[in-house]
């Protein structure tokens, strides 16, 4: 079974992502920051990130600097996701190493096209 790392410092997110994640197939493990995210990902096996851009004390694009820069992080495909549209949002996580970025809130459909997107579906 694959395996998604859900990284958002929202219970609730977390959760809604699980469910839609569970439902495409995917084991999902949770991180609420980036201790939680980088140990969850030296753990190995994890081939899908998602990853919430505001974190409660961290941005996640510098979490996400810190993914690529590990062993286990280098490639795996990573979908940003926020709450704030715009290109330049989009633009500046692409530059900042993600697959894919998505917006908030997020749907069955819209998680399910941006996984077939990253080729993780």
């Amino acid at each position: 079974m694959k395996k998604c790392l859900v990284v958002d410092d929202v219970e609730v997110s977390r959760y809604t992502n699980q469910m839609f994640l569970e439902d495409m197939g995917y084991d999902v493990v949770e991180a609420h920051d980036s201790q939680s995210c980088m140990a969850a990902l030296g753990g190995g096996g994890v081939n899908l990130i998602l990853l919430d851009w505001h974190l409660k004390k961290e941005n996640g694009l510098d979490l996400l600097k810190q993914i690529r820069g590990s062993s286990h992080g280098g490639t795996v495909p990573v979908i940003v996701i926020s709450g704030v549209e715009g290109m330049d949002k989009a633009q500046e996580a692409l530059s900042a190493g993600a697959n894919s970025f998505m917006t908030k809130p997020t749907t069955r459909e819209k998680l399910e096209a941006e996984l077939k997107k990253v080729g993780a579906l």
